[in-house]
């Protein structure tokens, strides 16, 4: 029997971790310190910025806040790393199934 990947049990649970963080922070109008004090942090417009690129409006969303290019390419880059595990599953290539 194959032991399944520590690394790759962490890595998951990271990314469940995150896509349920990103979510809680789109959805709940959190008011952070930036908010209160006037002035700008790093992550000031990124929400706009993902609200944009889901729209499709992805000049926008780069001037709300050019951070939305690493925000999508950590998504896109744990999507494929999961559908590829997915992927080899299926084909048999990965940890074989006991009943």
């Amino acid at each position: 029997m194959k032991q399944p990947s520590v690394f790759r049990s962490v890595r998951y649970s990271l990314y469940l971790a995150f896509a349920i963080n990103a979510l809680i922070f789109q959805l709940i109008p959190f008011r952070f310190r930036c908010d209160l004090i006037g002035e700008r942090c790093f992550a000031c417009g990124l929400r706009t910025a993902i609200d944009l690129f889901l729209q499709g409006r992805f000049a926008q969303a780069y001037r709300s806040n050019p951070l939305i290019v690493v925000v999508v390419l950590s998504a896109a880059l744990m999507a494929a790393d999961v559908l590829h595990y997915l992927y080899r599953r299926k084909k048999g290539g990965g940890p074989s199934k006991q009943p």
